[in-house]
């Protein structure tokens, strides 16, 4: 028999049971439809932003490298104006077209606007502008679908929102930025979108020292939901005030759900130049927690040149998200050959489970092995202020130790703006190296740049530990006065090659004493106070070094304007018309070399005073005071004087000779000791003459 149903021939079957099966299978495909929809409608309105903090400085994706400056004012002029300056009511911009497509909360947008108190939103007929008074999100003033750097405002005569795309289609970047906002003082922030990934980030670019932005950071997406960054709504900066993007953060939004289990690698810590002789060495890292659960346990792995992991588990962790954990492997590394090496480091077997996104998990880094080596002489940056109690103690406690080492480190302090209205002394290149290092509080001790800590707890051991640390260049310098100038001549004499690309020769000019920024802690001088870095507190970029290749380099100041006191730290020092030197007679430079990706310090010298920067001292050679500071006996060591007349000379810092000696050297290493007992505290010039070759010293007095 043959039946026709549903448009189909059935022949030479039970007819009941092929109805039961049809409908059967009827009713599931509509409900596993209906399944399938319901999934896709939970996975859409459950799906939002999170965030991800930048691991390293600089802007998103490397493609906007133009500098930072107000409108019309140095800013690039293929930026486009979209809102103007001197906004004293808070207003929208125009409404701007997206250049490229692009999908915000899963939904396509091709237009948007922004207010003068840092909200972009994509629900452009919304007429209510938000205020500048901001709070913690989702909040009612805040329209659907909008991205905020909240709490800035667009009141000042420079401050203009401008907008420019970079990249090449498919790949591009349409940045909307905030110039010379206003958040206590001029303060720069970006929003950009980004084509293809879809992706949002903010980015905290440049500040004022005396700004103070306080914004809330993130993302709205209706009255109930939003994701801001922790912090909010009262994030500070954590960029500097350089024009340049090197010091930038961002803030990385992705839409989606965040991996529970994510961990990336960061960052290959292990001092990056060795000495072969001292292997084995400790691989050193860091990994943060990108994943939305706390990291519990994990394996960290290390890798050289490719080869084989190695591996240590670690357990009893609390590693919560964003957080960092730095390790020391406990399988040592123990190379057999100088040479040049790439370290890779990652985590795997997280909290017993895979990793959720492998495209971060691994960091690389250079290690560098030599054979000869040079002694390194420690570089102290001191971050201090006349209005710091504890800095107080601070200060004292790191003389004392320094006390045991005359001439063997460099030492430079840049004086704070707080607390309180901080330390009248206090620069712009003081806070950029402030920002440099993430210093948050004082007194603060940063040596060679690894060692940060409060220098009341500072020891000889350790300033033993980084001095045994082996150097691989040699570092001298000369620099001389006159007038408001000072001129300094530097060479570096590489001993092995280092292929680092981020070197940069900092160098910084100081006064040996300062007195009239006394404040409210009691202390009535300030040694080594830092009053310019030249040319700038970002250094001089200088190519990568190679062995026996001498780099030479000479810089030039001159100080404008007269000696002014700054009445606290809120109104510093303007170098373009003045000065804050007290004697010029007691001026110092320091000199380092620095990598500024991982901060360490190559070598630093502190150079010595001539009359010339072009001076010849092969006649004299070289000499040292210490100890230094002296309080009793200080004693001259000469080298390559033998058989010369020598002429000893200490002068005041008004010019005046309080103590003239002579006599013969009578080997190739010699030493005079004179008596400083009876002479007043202070600076004095050593003054050492031989066959009418002239080199100067400076001797500090202080009991």
């Amino acid at each position: 028999m043959v039946f026709s149903l549903f448009n189909e021939k059935i022949e030479n079957i039970d007819f009941v049971s092929y109805i039961y099966n049809k409908i059967k299978n009827h009713i599931m495909n509509k409900f596993l439809t209906f399944l399938v929809g319901i999934l896709f409608i939970s996975s859409y309105s459950f799906s939002q932003y999170y965030y991800l903090p930048a691991a390293t400085p600089g802007n998103p994706g490397g493609l906007n490298g133009d500098s930072e400056y107000p409108s019309g004012s140095g800013l690039d002029p293929s930026w486009t104006v979209i809102l103007g300056p001197s906004q004293s009511t808070p207003i929208w911009s125009s409404t701007e077209t997206i250049p490229f497509n692009f999908d915000f909360n899963g939904s396509p947008v091709t237009q948007y606007k922004v207010s003068s108190t840092g909200v972009l939103t994509f629900s452009t007929s919304v007429t209510a502008v938000p205020g500048a008074g901001n709070a913690a999100i989702p909040d009612p003033a805040i329209p659907d679908n909008s991205i905020l750097v909240w709490g800035i405002e667009g009141s000042g005569s420079n401050d203009n929102i401008c907008t420019k795309t970079f990249g090449t289609a498919g790949s591009q970047q349409h940045w909307i930025f905030f110039t010379s906002y206003t958040a206590g003082s001029w303060s720069y922030w970006s929003i950009v979108l980004e084509e293809g990934s879809n992706k949002i980030y903010i980015v905290d670019q440049r500040h004022s020292s005396a700004a103070n932005p306080l914004v809330t950071a993130g993302i709205q997406i209706d009255a109930t939901t939003a994701t801001m960054v922790s912090g909010s709504p009262q994030l500070s900066n954590v960029a500097g005030s350089s024009a340049l993007p090197d010091d930038n953060h961002y803030y990385e939004f992705i839409y989606g759900s965040q991996s529970a289990i994510d961990a990336s690698g960061i960052a290959v810590t292990t001092f990056p130049y060795l000495i072969l002789a001292n292997a084995p060495f400790t691989i050193s890292g860091e990994i943060t927690n990108l994943g939305s659960n706390a990291i519990t346990s994990m394996d960290v792995n290390y890798s050289i040149n490719g080869g084989a992991a190695v591996t240590q588990s670690l357990s009893n962790l609390t590693i919560n998200t964003y957080d960092n954990y730095p390790f020391d492997h406990n399988t040592a590394w123990n190379p057999t050959t100088a040479g040049t090496y790439d370290v890779a480091i990652w985590a795997s077997n997280i909290n017993g489970a895979s990793d959720m996104d492998p495209s971060n998990d691994t960091i690389n880094g250079v290690i560098n092995v030599f054979t000869n080596f040079e002694t390194r002489r420690p570089m102290l940056e001191v971050f201090t202020s006349s209005t710091c109690g504890p800095c107080v103690q601070g200060n004292i406690n790191l003389a004392n130790v320094l006390s045991n080492y005359p001439d063997l480190y460099t030492l430079i302090k840049y004086q704070m703006s707080w607390p309180g209205n901080g330390d009248p002394y206090f620069t712009d290149e003081g806070y950029d190296r402030r920002v440099f290092y993430g210093v948050n509080s004082v007194p603060r001790l940063e040596i060679d740049g690894g060692y940060d800590s409060n220098p009341n707890g500072f020891t000889s051991q350790e300033f033993d530990d980084y001095a045994a640390i082996p150097s691989f260049t040699t570092l001298t310098a000369n620099y001389s006065i006159g007038g408001q100038t000072v001129d300094v001549n530097i060479s570096i004499d590489p001993l092995e090659n280092m292929s680092s690309n981020n070197l940069s020769l900092h160098t910084g000019i100081f006064e040996y004493l300062t007195y009239n920024n006394a404040s409210s802690n009691g202390e009535i001088e300030f040694a080594n106070v830092m009053k310019k870095m030249l040319p700038n507190a970002s250094g001089y970029v200088i190519n990568p070094l190679q062995a026996g290749v001498q780099q030479t380099y000479d810089f030039s100041y001159t100080f404008q304007g007269n000696y002014t006191l700054p009445a606290d730290a809120n109104s510093p020092v303007n170098h373009m018309l003045e000065h804050t030197v007290e004697d010029f007679n007691n001026l110092g430079v320091a000199v380092w070399i620095q990598d500024d990706v991982t901060k360490e310090i190559l070598q630093s010298a502190t150079a010595s005073l001539v009359l010339d920067v072009n001076e010849d001292l092969t006649s004299l050679n070289k000499f040292m005071v210490f100890p230094n500071p002296s309080n009793d006996i200080a004693t001259i060591a000469f080298m390559g004087v033998q058989g010369n007349d020598i002429d000893v000379k200490l002068v005041n810092l008004l010019g005046e000779v309080v103590l003239h000696e002579s006599f013969t050297s009578s080997s190739t290493l010699d030493n005079f000791n004179i008596d400083v007992s009876s002479f007043s505290n202070g600076v004095y010039n050593v003054v050492i003459t031989s066959n009418d070759k002239i080199s100067t010293q400076q001797l500090q007095i202080l009991r």
